[in-house]
């Protein structure tokens, strides 16, 4: 009667183990796919703050845009901005005659 208790409840345990783990399967692939769509929302989010940035800095839009806010611009729809200086320094005025307007 005891080998028959003892096996009854091997039997539970190894019914017991083998349902907590598929449901711990579950739980896994419900969390991975939760995961992946709060992913896909800040994915969606970043893109339309990118795309508020952009229209908000379009030159068409703001006619009175510094120089550093058209670079930004720029930088955001063509992915870089190349910028060239001509003379000694890019400050206005006189140039780097003067030692305040010089770079280091």
């Amino acid at each position: 009667m005891k080998k028959y208790s003892l096996l009854f409840m091997a039997g539970i345990c190894l019914v017991v183990l083998v349902f907590g783990h598929l449901h711990w399967e579950n739980i896994i692939q419900a969390a991975g796919i939760e995961g992946k769509k709060a992913e896909e929302r800040i994915k969606e989010k970043e893109k339309e703050k990118r795309e508020a940035l952009i229209q908000g800095l379009k030159p068409e839009n703001n006619k009175q845009q510094s120089l550093i806010d058209y670079l930004h611009y720029k930088s955001l729809t063509q992915e870089k901005v190349i910028v060239s200086l001509i003379g000694s320094n890019g400050t206005s005025g006189t140039g780097a005659s003067n030692s305040s307007n010089s770079w280091a």
